[in-house]
């Protein structure tokens, strides 16, 4: 009787362990923001008074991410395009839209993540006026 009570009393063990339902975390290590700036203006004429407003688009805020996850595993590298999220500094925020890496860094389209292997992603968010002041992730 003891002999089949230890495999099941194993493999139950094995498939309740605290890694099997531990969610998965994502951090950001650093970011480096860069704003594309818009070529296109427009004009906003006023004939009552004579005046030409000259108005130009915000910026497209992008920036450099390393970023790290709690478990290590290669993940599909644009599944994570909408996975980050960037507080401005008038405290909005903007998802993700685009994503793109090292071409090193990524094989047959997996980008292998993990708390020892960061990586570095360019990660695009939205047009805003106020530059980005702090992005997190939700990469599983």
């Amino acid at each position: 009787m003891k002999l089949r009570f230890f495999p099941a009393s194993f493999l139950l063990l094995c498939l309740a362990t605290p890694i099997t339902y531990a969610k998965t975390t994502c951090s950001i290590e650093s970011f480096h923001s860069i704003d594309i700036q818009p070529d296109t203006s427009a004009a906003l004429v006023d004939k009552e008074h004579d005046q030409i407003q000259i108005k130009q688009k915000p910026s497209m805020r992008c920036a450099n991410v390393v970023f790290t996850t709690s478990l290590t595993r290669s993940r599909v590298g644009h599944e994570m395009s909408d996975k980050f999220e960037a507080t401005f500094f008038d405290n909005t925020k903007g998802t993700s839209h685009s994503i793109s890496f090292d071409d090193d860094a990524v094989k047959a389209g997996y980008v292998r993540v993990g708390p020892a292997t960061p990586v570095e992603a360019y990660v695009c968010f939205t047009t805003a006026d106020a530059p980005i002041k702090t992005i997190s992730c939700d990469v599983n």
